[in-house]
Order: structure tokens, then C-alpha cells, then sequence
């Protein structure tokens, strides 16, 4: 699994390919893997965007984990 730094500019991209109602999650913990609703999504003074992790849902379905590549 390789680790990017990614732009606004850059998930907007990704983002505008897919359906604009699906529901959106955060996945976590590739080895012990987490889903969670979206949380704030704030600017902080130094430019970083940073998007909150809300509730935790369960753990994540093996479709997610697959689509996502975290296989163990």
C-alpha cells in the first residue's frame, strides 16, 4: 500500500468520477480495519485541510477491504 500526500485539488479529481449521493466513509487500521462516518472537514491556518473521523460504525466490510487493497 503506498502512502501520498494528496492536494484538495487532487480528491476533488478522484471524487468527481463517482456518484454525488453515495454515502461517504472513512476506512482505518489496514490490519484491523475500522469504518467510521466523516466528521468536520475544516481548514487549519497553516492551509492543511483536514477531515474528521465521526462515528464509529463497525468493522469494515470485506468488499471495502478489498476495493481498498488491505488484504492480510
Amino acid at each position: 500500500m503506498a502512502e501520498m500526500e494528496m492536494t484538495v485539488g487532487e480528491l476533488i479529481e478522484q471524487l468527481e468520477g463517482m456518484d454525488p449521493d453515495a454515502t461517504v466513509r472513512l476506512a482505518t487500521q489496514p490490519g484491523y480495519p475500522f469504518e467510521y462516518t466523516i466528521g468536520k472537514v475544516v481548514e487549519a491556518e497553516d492551509g492543511t485541510c483536514w477531515i474528521g473521523e465521526g462515528e464509529q460504525l463497525g468493522y469494515l466490510g470485506e468488499q471495502a477491504v478489498d476495493a481498498l487493497e488491505w488484504h492480510r
